[in-house]
């Protein structure tokens, strides 16, 4: 698929269940995202935004519905296949950074491109660009232990942009790290989305970041109350 193609989810459910009883965590939701949106999350603990962003990146698939990027339905994929489109499509932060520890920074945003195959060479100028673009030019040798919290999540943020996906998925990017720090966080997400253009999703429960997307969605009891533009 291109870059410039919607991302469509189409009556998405999620329910698990323990012995006789059934958790329906998210009811039939439906969602667009057009190329170059900035959408945020938002809603109490519990409302589904999490399993939504899950569902929508591919970590987990629905039971009901399905998400379709541009024509494909990503859902109709083979388990090997759809890794393989996750990994070239999409991007994921979390609120806690999953680097490898004995790793560098250059090292651990290596890791996507190599996984496809791409050389040594070719993905070490990839990974030195993505953490030139997140301004950790300088910190590139060093490992997670020697870096900040803010730096470990630019990191992260680096290795989810490094194969420039459509579509970065953001998990409470900033909910483990002081306020200066995650407005930093916050400004570089927003000028990754206006100057590359990339789709960005997040889930947060820190306001000031929620309003800097163009649309702001409400969910609560796993469905969409309502969006609004910000």
């Amino acid at each position: 698929m291109n870059n410039s193609a919607c991302i469509r989810a189409e009556g998405i459910s999620k329910a698990f269940y323990m012995g006789t009883e059934t958790l329906q965590v998210l009811k039939t939701v439906d969602l667009t995202i057009h190329p170059g949106e900035m959408i945020s999350i938002v809603g109490a603990s519990g409302a589904g935004k999490s399993t939504l962003l899950h569902l929508l990146g591919a970590l987990d698939r629905p039971s009901e519905g399905t998400v379709y990027y541009g024509d494909t339905d990503i859902f109709q994929l083979q388990d090997a296949e759809l890794a393989r489109f996750r990994n070239t499509h999409i991007g994921f932060v979390f609120q806690f950074h999953h680097l490898l520890p004995e790793f560098s920074a250059l090292e651990n945003v290596m890791m996507p491109l190599l996984i496809q195959r791409l050389s040594s060479d070719v993905a070490r100028e990839k990974a030195e660009a993505a953490l030139c673009e997140v301004g950790l030019q300088a910190r590139i040798r060093h490992k997670p232990g020697e870096l900040s919290g803010g730096e470990q999540q630019r990191v992260a943020i680096a290795r989810a942009l490094v194969n420039r996906p459509t579509v970065i998925f953001a998990d409470e990017p900033t909910g483990n790290l002081d306020t200066k720090t995650g407005d930093a966080v916050s400004e570089l997400l927003l000028r990754l989305n206006q100057e590359l253009g990339m789709m960005i999703v997040l889930v947060t429960h820190n306001e000031k970041l929620a309003l800097m997307a163009n649309t702001m969605i409400h969910m609560s009891d796993g469905q969409i109350r309502n969006g609004t533009l910000a």
